[in-house]
């Protein structure tokens, strides 16, 4: 797909258009993780000191003109070569992890008991990110439904990206339908905001995918999955069994974090179910698509491939990835096949 027919790209360096890039890579793998972006600038002789922690923004502008930046975030690497300067950015949850962010020991006297993810995030992001300049907006901020809490969390050396992650809640209040919150960036033209959203409801309408409708190229996957799950709770073997598999017994344990162990044998059936329903996304499917730059991590496509009948059906974005070069923009789109009627199991 032409660049130049289909998308006028812009990127800026704090307030500098770069006029000419070689490409650029935007990258997002889902899992609340920051996402990054690659770019190639033929333009060696920028200083890395003046590039260190600078804001970077790029305007895909694919069919039309942005009114907020496709991805915004700050520089963490910069490479030069003889003939270009190679950049890595993040967008701003890197301030909740690794290097970037300050490491939290929560003990019994020291610790976020009674406090929502949400609550959280507000006190940790204004006493160590928006110390002098508001890095992260704030402005849409609020709570996963269901609400989780971080009463009775402890440990050493912990960054705050993976003690939400670690604490997200799974809305599976419907049993037909579990769906995951995730912490997303919501852009609103001045500065990259933070906040909670479910992942689109399957009942949802989802944009139509298809060979000659956006589809380019598919790949697929099916790898077997586990049916029998057990986990140690106490004393106590827990056994669950999900369904049966055509190609017999396939085992795997109760995922279980050690800060919250399962009290009861109940719990733990419990995450196994909702462990094994996940599990049923069996297939991996990536599409080279012409259209779907836009849509986020966890919204739903409708994919009809008559060639790939395994295929066919509503599908969540996984992960995402769209380049951008001289010649041509291409989007990436990693998918998993959701299984609708859940409750058959219980």
């Amino acid at each position: 797909m032409s660049r130049d027919t289909y998308s006028s790209s812009k990127l800026f360096i704090g307030d500098k258009l770069i006029p000419a890039f070689t490409s650029v890579q935007f990258t997002e793998n889902g899992k609340n993780q920051a996402s990054s972006l690659n770019v190639s600038i033929p333009d060696p002789s920028l200083k890395y000191a003046a590039l260190n922690n600078k804001e970077i923004t790029f305007y895909l502008n694919y069919g039309g003109t942005d009114a907020v930046p496709f991805f915004r975030g700050r520089i963490r690497q910069a490479n030069p070569t003889d003939k270009v300067m190679n950049i890595v950015a993040y967008d701003v949850r890197t301030f909740l992890t690794g290097k970037e962010s300050i490491p939290l020991s929560l003990t019994d006297s020291d610790n976020f008991d009674g406090h929502t993810l949400g609550q959280f995030l507000q006190a940790y992001i204004e006493k160590f990110v928006n110390v002098n300049e508001t890095v992260i907006g704030l402005d849409m901020l609020n709570d996963t439904n269901p609400v989780s809490t971080l009463s009775g969390i402890r440990g050493d050396n912990m960054n705050a990206l993976s003690i939400v992650d670690k604490n997200m809640p799974t809305n599976s209040s419907d049993l037909t339908e579990i769906l995951s919150n995730r912490l997303i960036i919501v852009d609103d033209g001045t500065k990259s905001n933070i906040c909670f959203v479910k992942e689109q409801s399957l009942n949802d309408a989802a944009i139509r995918f298809g060979f000659g409708d956006g589809v380019k190229s598919l790949s697929v996957k099916k790898r077997p999955k586990p049916n029998i799950f057990t986990a140690k709770v106490n004393d106590t073997n827990v056994i669950y069994k999900h369904n049966n598999l055509s190609t017999g017994i396939a085992g795997g344990k109760i995922k279980t974090d050690k800060d919250k162990p399962y009290r009861y044998p109940d719990e733990a059936v419990q995450a196994a179910f909702i462990q094994a329903t996940k599990a049923e996304e069996d297939l991996e499917i990536s599409i080279t698509t012409t259209k779907g730059h836009y849509l986020n991590i966890g919204n739903v496509i409708n994919l009809q491939t008559p060639d790939y009948p395994e295929c066919i059906g509503k599908h969540r974005i996984v992960s995402k990835q769209v380049t951008c070069s001289t010649k041509d923009v291409n989007c990436i789109l990693q998918l998993t096949k959701e299984k609708p009627r859940l409750n058959e199991y219980l």
